[in-house]
């Protein structure tokens, strides 16, 4: 027998006597293993905080009972014990429900060795509520260009729901700062290629991996991430990481820009999505570090996932004659002769390809 039943058969066995009417019907198949064990466990979380006698405790039991599902009895065991216990002492910690208690709210954030950042939190119900409303909404599945399911696990919808949050806040003016009024997502240091070291004229042995001020080393294809949408400041270091010289912002999309390529793609671009323009970054078609320019011929507004997308997958993004951004999916390693048919962006989506559709 696996421990997990086990345990489940032991709960139930010591809380029999306490609800004899309920385990008759059980030992006839009436009642499930888990709707017992459920009612168990609701009368030891009860007494923990209520006293109880035969008479209530039999009136828990049948209560608990009446439920539909283990988690509906576990829910009722919850209004019980709060509806029945005497009125809360709010100068006596111990006297608040576990669950609403925000002094036992816990966080850790931890960036193991391969770089991923591993988040534990247990918070209290209130913050778990605002949590879950501020989650939900971002959570929601998006199909694919061609109308299949998403590929993402509910897990995965909901890191990434996260990390939209994240980027909501970061972005916000009324934060608080420690960087005089500047508003840092990220702070990314991105090593130049020293020709030699100083003064030896031998081949410089300093890294030229990139660099999160938090989590570490980064590949380029997360750089180019970073930077396709941020405001930089350069910061030229010598052989010894001494600064020499600071230079002045540039490369970021300006306002009026934004208002524009927010009129013509109306959400993110990318075909069968179309989150809102709130949720974009700016991306360049052709980079910036390869001669792109920023202008409205050369950017388009992705969602971060479908950012990422543009910049770790073969997908690709341009701007055609009608002056609207186009998508190209990646190549068919099995079929590499294969035409990749441009799709329109998400805005101009249309159930044909013909010239004349979106007109």
């Amino acid at each position: 027998m696996v421990p997990t039943l086990a345990q489940r058969l032991v709960r139930v066995g010591q809380a029999a006597r306490l609800m004899p009417g309920l385990m008759s019907r059980a030992r006839v198949g009436g009642v499930p293993i888990e709707q017992a064990d459920a009612v168990a466990r609701g009368i030891g979380f009860v007494e923990k905080k209520v006293p109880l006698d035969d008479a209530s405790r039999a009136d828990l039991v049948r209560r608990l009972s009446s439920q539909a599902t283990p988690r509906d009895v576990d829910h009722r065991a919850r209004e019980l014990a709060i509806e029945w216990a005497p009125e809360i002492d709010e100068t006596d910690p111990d006297a608040v429900p576990v669950a609403e208690n925000p002094e036992l709210n816990e966080m850790t954030v931890v960036t193991g060795d391969d770089g991923r950042t591993m988040v534990s939190l247990d918070t209290d119900a209130l913050s778990g509520e605002e949590l879950s409303q501020a989650l939900d909404p971002l959570c929601k599945p998006v199909l694919q260009p061609d109308g299949s399911e998403d590929p993402r696990s509910a897990g995965q919808r909901r890191a990434d729901a996260h990390a939209q949050i994240i980027r909501e806040y970061l972005a916000g003016r009324d934060r608080p700062t420690v960087s005089g009024g500047v508003l840092p997502h990220v702070s990314l240091i991105v090593p130049i290629e020293q020709a030699a070291s100083a003064g030896s004229g031998t081949p410089s042995e300093a890294s030229r991996v990139a660099s999160l001020g938090f989590t570490g080393p980064v590949s380029s294809a997360t750089v180019g991430l970073v930077v396709c949408e941020a405001a930089m400041r350069r910061v030229v270091m010598d052989a010894d990481s001494a600064p020499l010289d600071v230079g002045r912002e540039h490369r970021l999309v300006t306002a009026g820009l934004r208002k524009a390529l927010e009129a013509r793609d109306r959400g993110c671009a990318f075909p069968g999505c179309g989150r809102p323009v709130s949720w974009t970054d700016a991306h360049h078609c052709t980079p910036w570090s390869e001669g792109g320019e920023t202008a409205i011929d050369n950017c388009v507004l992705l969602c971060r996932m479908h950012h990422t997308v543009m910049h770790q997958t073969g997908w690709e993004v341009f701007i055609g004659h009608d002056r609207h951004p186009w998508f190209r999916p990646p190549l068919d390693p099995e079929h590499p002769e294969r035409f990749r048919e441009p799709i329109r962006s998400n805005a101009r989506r249309t159930m044909t390809l013909e010239p004349t559709a979106a007109a």
